[in-house]
């Protein structure tokens, strides 16, 4: 009797080995083949699923756009706002292998996404995205007070989203680096110089009667 095929454990085994051999390669890197021997399946195995290289980039993108995602709506669930767009920026950062391996990623796309028109309608729908959690963060920071009520919505989130497109440039692509104490420390100076985040009150202290 046949062995039973289930076709979405595979396909996602497929996706995960594509995502992997991107990370190690690049994109330029990347072959059908490469990846059916990541995934520890043949060649003709994987064709079944996607039908060219650039289909596999873009369910590649989908699939490791997944657990970014989910981090990110979970931090954007705290309750302090201003502290929620803290860590979702900081979580976009290039600061850790993880954080790298998905840069080179996105960085490779760009590239690609000259070519191509399906991986250049991924890459714009990924910019929506983020421009969008950025703006409903902010917005979310300033409703709540925690931020000067005057901060134009869209401009702030055009330039934070250009911050961290820089930082991941200049950390990846300059030869320069960046630690990641320093990359925090743009994200957090941004967030003073452009948004203005409200004083904390101190405490009035009344001194004891004699």
């Amino acid at each position: 009797m046949p062995k039973r095929v289930d076709h979405k454990e595979r396909r996602e085994a497929f996706l995960a080995a594509a995502y992997r051999t991107i990370k190690k390669r690049g994109i330029d890197g990347v072959t059908i083949r490469a990846v059916a021997r990541e995934a520890g399946f043949t060649t003709g195995a994987l064709v079944h699923y996607v039908r060219s290289k650039d289909e596999l980039l873009v369910q590649a993108s989908e699939y490791s756009a997944r657990d970014v995602r989910a981090q990110m709506e979970a931090m954007e669930a705290l309750p302090d706002k201003l502290e929620a767009l803290r860590q979702v920026l900081y979580l976009a950062l290039p600061s850790d292998e993880e954080k790298r391996g998905n840069w080179n990623f996105f960085l490779g796309f760009w590239e690609r996404s000259i070519h191509n028109a399906a991986v250049r309608r991924v890459t714009h729908l990924r910019y929506v995205e983020w421009l969008k959690r950025t703006r409903r963060l902010i917005k979310a920071a300033r409703d709540a007070r925690k931020i000067a009520s005057d901060v134009d919505l869209v401009l702030s989130s055009r330039s934070v989203v250009a911050l961290i497109d820089g930082i991941a440039t200049q950390t990846l692509r300059t030869g320069t680096g960046m630690f990641a104490k320093d990359q925090r420390a743009l994200v957090d100076a941004w967030i003073t110089l452009w948004l203005r985040p409200a004083k904390k009150k101190r405490a009035t202290k009344f001194r004891k009667a004699a």
